[in-house]
């Protein structure tokens, strides 16, 4: 979410918005968004639902159990998915450069 919050002045520079769902418990996501806010919504996937349809959902690996790996989706105004970065581990993400790239040929 972090990624995120950092290129956030880049996303409303376009006219984009940042949504981020999490397969946590509501409970332990509002927990940790006293401690730490984000400036954009925050949603629950407990039942991950979400990550298993989007494909990023992670039974077991060498790194976690049971989670959602990081990843990335640029939806166009109609809803369609125009870009998708998955992460192989936990702590990868895209170049914001292609996020914004992204971004920018989905609003065309």
């Amino acid at each position: 979410m972090g990624h995120i919050q950092d290129i956030l002045p880049e996303l409303e520079k376009r006219g984009a918005r940042a949504v981020v769902i999490l397969a946590e418990k509501l409970e332990r996501i509002r927990e940790y968004l006293r401690k730490k806010p984000f400036p954009f919504p925050v949603l629950s996937d407990a039942r991950r639902t979400v990550v298993k349809e989007y494909g990023v959902y992670v039974r077991v690996n060498f790194e976690s159990v049971h989670i959602a790996r990081p990843a990335n989706f640029v939806l166009d105004s109609g809803g369609i998915i125009r870009y998708i970065f998955i992460a192989s581990i936990q702590t990868e993400y895209p170049p914001d450069e292609e996020i914004l790239a992204a971004i920018d040929e989905a609003a065309g």
